[in-house]
């Protein structure tokens, strides 16, 4: 009577869940979470660096790389410039812009070898892969888009951020086409198993309300900030939902088509299938969902955030498969021969199997633990890998631009770790500074490591002429320097030599001279005094003629015409010139005294001439001495100096870092300054380094590093005055290094969980500790076997690694799911204990083959059908997980439990007491007369 009304309401709740909110897809990207494991050391060393160098809080970071026809020139540093500009405008999205390129100190390591490609790394919003570390992706890309690049330079996304945000937009791009392919197996397998397409549209109707509702319910409480998503969460609620829905519908139907088989009316097969599933298929649902949702418990956001929606989501497929399928089994049992069998089954083929089992149970075993060999044997040659982008498509935009920086730079230039060590003291000065370039050393040393950047090796290789060889043989620089000048000036000494000697010469003739001019001015005093006699005693005489014609005279200078008249002016200038010998005489005695002095005078400057000429003599002399000494010593120098810089030049052309110093005044320097902000935290206290590998840094070779790289860093600081202080190491090797560790800490707990939670259903629905402890046994055999031939497959056959979170997650699921095809055979071999062991296995085998081994092929291939996903880790999973209930399912469940408990006998349901036959009947015994009467009556 309630049959309508459930199935009806379960659709109205399907139609409600999926029309208040957004579909499980686009909730999965408005309320995506980071998958990076905040609290690993890698993840605490990256925020930590930027906390101390006050650039950025987060852990998302993204590479631009430029790429041109021919090297990159002015125009295309106008480009990056501009574009860094833009970025740096950007404060919502972008937090820092490391520029390397701009400056001339690491301009070197930022551009390829050919000059063709250069990068900057650029930290954003938001940890990587939630919704604001998306967003920024998205907003980064449409800067480096709006910006019109130079003539034959293209610009590239790429990175650890851009590689997750592509991964989630391919992740939910396959989904549509996941869900098709895997309701397309279905169909075509329930076409197989029933050979009916209304028993097909049954199931398929069943599975898709429960899927629906899965999905509607996980989006609305995601939507309501519940818990968040992640692209691997929703892929597997989609798949994990479907495959068990199909599960649950085939055995409900199988049970009841068994129960038509053997007679029943409908409602009494209806009651049968029940009875006969309902349990199982609550001990399975609980078993997936408590499976699951043990992932809660992990550390991991890879596993932690799926751990509630496959959980919820598993809730609500077994509850409506335990509501909604027996009511659509009832009601469309009563149209007709609608669910009726379509013939006699394969029970005669799956009950010669049960009795080869019970037959021959130890050779059987044998043969079923060889075929988990196969498996087995390829575990130790497992490798894996934690490079996202070989499992993305090469056209998505992150593989392109990686693409683009492996066609100049190394595989692992865009994945570089970072070392932080943190003192309590300013490192800017040149005794920390030797310590950090030890460290650098020590860093550069371990091997698998190409490159180490830092304040004293900026572009990855020592700073030119920092070497102690290098300072000591340029340290009379100065001198070769001089050289020119200094024999410059010997030269011009030997001219001042020379003009000296002149100088003597002409001293020497001035002196000849002089002696000649005292001589000569002797003679001229005596004459001139000789001379002045003379003309006193001329000027008396003419003094006596004037004074006789004195009248005479007075009358030529009265005469007015005088001029006129030629006589009387003639006249009148012999009485004038009378008058200038009376003006020489004066004078003369005036001259006499000086010529006199002159002539006592220069027999002094003879007498001195001889010691001037002397001295100067001894000076030339002198200079020529100096110049002598001199000039040897300089010749000398630089003879020595031939070769003295030889050593140097040779620790620098060997890029030798033994003997590294920098001297004080090279922290003063302009170029200096601005590269040490790159490496050296604002207060100093803090020094970072960037390591580059030789090889891809994701993989296992890659994170084995790590660990060598603090211990170097740790030896290389003891003893110094950074004794002490804390190293922190981040970066792609580091993080995925932690995450390594943390998984198989968090496959430990979730997988031991798991298998408590396991092992407690099957004792609880069996009541048998032994056959609890088979079931749980074969499962992790099971789980060995698959991921091996998974291993096989994937890493021997196609050539691909299995992804590191392949393991975990396949191993939790296979956990949760692996038990079901046992749960339902051990179950039924319980409720045919009655029979005898022999007889129950048998019936067991007959009665539940059929619809186990649809189930488990229909669940398997379902999974499998996540291979069409274009992100081969999701495929690579759902692989795993086919081949793991390909392998329950078909060996397993058919083989290997039953032979166990055939083995193991009346100990397989210890602590329960059964008997190995069956319970002796007595005979019948005849009735009396009085009784056969009263019967025929």
């Amino acid at each position: 009577m309630l049959a309508v009304p459930i199935v009806l309401g379960w659709i109205a709740v399907t139609i409600a869940l999926n029309t208040v909110v957004p579909q499980l897809e686009e909730v999965g990207h408005m309320r995506a979470v980071s998958m990076s494991p905040n609290d690993a050391p890698a993840m605490i060393a990256t925020k930590r660096v930027g906390e101390v160098f006050e650039e950025f809080k987060t852990s998302s970071s993204v590479m631009i790389v430029l790429e041109g026809e021919q090297s990159l020139g002015a125009d295309a540093h106008r480009f990056y410039d501009q574009m860094v500009r833009d970025l740096r405008a950007d404060t919502t999205h972008v937090q820092h812009v490391q520029d390397f390129w701009a400056d001339a100190l690491t301009a070197a390591a930022a551009q390829s070898s050919d000059g063709k490609a250069a990068y900057v790394q650029v930290y954003i919003a938001g940890d990587q892969g939630e919704a604001l570390a998306n967003e920024s992706v998205e907003a980064v890309r449409h800067i480096t888009a709006a910006v019109p690049p130079s003539p034959g330079v293209r610009v590239y996304v790429t990175g650890p951020a851009t590689t997750s945000a592509d991964q989630e937009i391919v992740a939910n791009d396959s989904m549509e086409l996941i869900e098709l392919v895997t309701f397309g197996v279905i169909m075509v397998m329930l076409l197989l198993v029933y050979r009916s397409v209304i028993t097909m549209v049954i199931v398929v109707a069943m599975v898709m309300l429960e899927l629906a509702s899965a999905r509607g319910l996980v989006a609305l409480l995601s939507y309501h900030n519940a818990f968040g998503l992640t692209s691997f969460a929703t892929s597997l609620v989609v798949t994990l939902a479907i495959a068990a829905a199909t599960d649950y519908a085939i055995f409900l139907i199988g049970r009841y088509q068994e129960a038509r088989r053997a007679g029943e009316d409908r409602e009494s097969a209806y009651y049968t299938m029940f009875h006969g599933t309902a349990h199982v298929v609550l001990a399975s649902g609980l078993t997936i969902a408590g499976a699951t949702f043990c992932l809660h418990f992990t550390r991991l956001p890879y596993f932690k955030t799926t751990g509630i929606p496959l959980s919820i989501g598993m809730a609500i497929v077994v509850a409506m498969a335990l509501t909604l399928g027996p009511a659509l089994i009832s009601v469309a049992s009563r149209f007709g021969n609608v669910l009726e069998p379509k013939g006699a089954g394969k029970a005669r083929g799956w009950r010669r199997v049960g009795a080869a089992t019970v037959r021959w149970p130890g050779a059987i075993l044998v043969a079923a633990v060889t075929m988990a060999l196969v498996g087995l044997l390829t575990l130790p040659g497992y490798h894996t890998t934690y490079n996202d982008r070989i499992y993305l498509p090469g056209q998505v935009p992150a593989n392109v631009g990686y693409a683009a920086a492996d066609r100049h730079f190394s595989k692992a230039k865009m994945n570089p770790d970072l070392l932080l060590v943190e003192s309590d003291h300013d490192l800017r000065n040149p005794a920390d500074f030797l310590v950090i370039d030890k460290i650098a050393k020590a860093l550069a040393r371990v091997r698998g490591i190409a490159q180490v950047q830092t304040i004293t090796r900026p572009d990855g290789k020592p700073i030119k002429h920092t070497s102690i060889p290098f300072n000591m043989s340029t340290a009379n620089t100065a001198q070769t320097l001089t050289n020119d000048y200094s024999q410059a000036n010997f030269a011009n000494l030997l001219k001042q030599a020379d003009a000296m000697q002149v100088t003597i010469d002409s001293m020497e003739k001035m002196q000849a001279i002089t002696q000649q001019m005292a001589e000569v001015t002797a003679s001229m005093s005596a004459n001139m005094k000789n001379t002045a006699q003379d003309i006193n005693q001329l000027r008396d005489n003419m003094s006596n003629f004037d004074d006789q014609f004195r009248p005479i005279r007075n009358y030529f200078y009265w005469e007015k015409h005088c001029f006129d008249i030629p006589m009387c002016w003639a006249l009148r200038s012999v009485f004038d010139a009378l008058d200038g010998i009376s003006l020489m005489s004066d004078d003369f005695d005036t001259l006499v005294p000086d010529i006199q002095r002159m002539a006592g005078l220069m027999p002094q400057m003879v007498v001195l001439m001889p010691p001037m000429i002397a001295s100067m003599k001894e000076q030339k002399q002198i200079m020529l001495s100096q110049y002598q000494v001199q000039k040897a010593q300089q010749d000398q120098t630089m003879a020595m100096q031939a070769n003295a810089s030889a050593m140097g030049q040779a620790f620098d052309d060997a890029k030798n870092d033994d003997s590294f110093y920098l001297p004080p005044e090279a922290f003063e320097t302009a170029d200096f300054k601005s590269g040490i902000k790159l490496f050296v935290s604002p207060n100093g206290h803090a020094v970072r380094f960037t390591i580059f590998h030789q090889s891809d840094p994701l993989t296992e070779e890659g994170t084995s590093r790590v660990e060598p790289l603090k211990t170097a860093a740790e030896d290389a600081i003891k003893g110094t005055p950074l004794e002490g202080s804390s190293i922190y190491v981040g970066g792609s090797a580091a993080l995925y290094k932690d995450m390594q560790e943390g998984a198989d800490y968090d496959l430990l707990i979730a997988a031991v969980a798991a298998l408590i939670l396991i092992f407690l259903i099957m004792v609880l629905l069996t009541r048998a500790v032994v056959a609890a402890a088979v079931i749980v046994g074969t499962v992790v055999l099971s789980l060995g076997a698959s991921f091996g031939l998974s291993v096989l497959l994937w890493q021997h056959i196609i050539g691909t690694p299995l992804h590191w979170m392949v393991l975990p997650m396949a191993v939790i699921i296979l956990l949760a799911v692996g038990a079901d095809y046992n749960l339902l055979l051990v179950s039924r071999m319980k409720e045919e204990l009655h029979a005898g062991l022999h007889t129950g296995t048998i019936r067991s085998m007959a009665g539940t083959g059929s619809v186990v081994t649809s189930a488990g092929l229909v669940f398997a291939f379902t999974m499998m059908g996540m291979m069409v996903s274009s992100f081969t880790v999701i495929g690579q999973i759902g692989t795993t997980i086919g081949l793991g209930l390909l392998f329950d399912t078909l060996v397993v469940r058919s083989f290997m439990t039953p032979s166990i408990a055939s083995l193991l006998g009346r100990w397989f349901w210890w602590p329960m007491v059964v008997r190995p036959r069956p319970r002796p009947q007595p005979w019948p015994q005849p009735l009396h007369a009085g009784a056969a009467e009263a019967v025929r009556a």
